[in-house]
């Protein structure tokens, strides 16, 4: 082979080299961390009305079930991590009936800090969003790869950080979206704003005097984002209701009611 063979071979190859290149094969481990230390959280006969599974348990789960679940939620939890929060939204989404995924953005072995919760302080490593929506990607890529679940809807749910994931990201074909405990606006651009299809349900959840959005830049709601469709709604809870100071708004079960309602009218159509 003389020499411009030889480019020109080096050309060619140098795609498949960058796709197999050691930073490619890191970032798709560190996604499949998550997806492998996903908490999991499945409808059962049990006086509790659920159970909690891993991904790796989820295959011999659902080829025990006579029919597969009506619909899957992939959860993304806030900037803590999967938490009480994620807990308690898995049990009352699995004792309605349907399965939660919720991929663990702290199975990384790279995992910079980005808030610190004591203090209602955020943004502390901006990229990571981009991280979050990557592995929200991952986690409905590998829901839609289970035979078993071909052709169940799945709904994009999100908790703070979540939720922030939940409403920037684009072109992922859910039947819907609900976005818990954030405003959609923000300084970042990135950040700001709801990405979904003017036509994609979506709830939004929020409160007036949220501790964590103090900030002017972060004041509003999601409802600003939404085209007039009527499959989106903002809910945004003020004085003299209880939740009018509150992040975490799930935890009330009228809340929860709403929510299921929404998931239920979504994916009937």
């Amino acid at each position: 082979m003389n020499m411009a063979n030889r480019a020109w071979a080096a050309l060619l190859l140098l795609p498949l080299l960058l796709l197999a290149s050691p930073g490619a094969r890191s970032a798709d481990a560190e996604l499949q961390r998550t997806w492998d230390k996903a908490w999991v959280f499945a409808p059962a006969t049990s006086s509790i009305g659920y159970k909690r599974l891993d991904t790796a348990g989820l295959a011999a789960y659902l080829s025990s079930l006579p029919s597969p679940p009506t619909v899957v939620v992939v959860y993304a939890h806030g900037c803590d991590g999967l938490s009480e929060i994620s807990a308690a939204t898995g049990r009352f989404l699995a004792q309605a009936g349907y399965l939660m995924v919720a991929p663990d953005g702290f199975a990384r072995q790279d995992k910079p800090v980005s808030c610190k919760p004591i203090s209602h302080q955020g943004g502390l490593h901006r990229a990571v969003l981009g991280w979050r929506q990557a592995e929200m990607q991952f986690a409905f890529d590998q829901v839609e790869q289970i035979p078993s679940l071909k052709g169940v809807p799945v709904i994009l749910m999100g908790h703070s950080e979540g939720a922030i994931t939940v409403a920037t990201i684009a072109d992922v074909p859910a039947a819907g979206r609900v976005i818990e405990g954030w405003t959609c606006h923000a300084g970042w651009p990135e950040y700001r704003g709801l990405n979904a299809p003017p036509d994609q349900p979506v709830l939004a959840l929020s409160s007036e005097k949220d501790p964590w959005f103090r900030d002017p830049e972060l004041a509003g709601d999601c409802g600003a984002f939404m085209q007039g469709h009527p499959a989106q709604r903002s809910v945004v809870y003020r004085a003299p209701s209880y939740l009018a100071d509150k992040h975490w708004l799930s935890s009330d079960k009228d809340v929860q009611k709403i929510i299921l309602d929404f998931i239920r009218e979504t994916t009937a159509r």
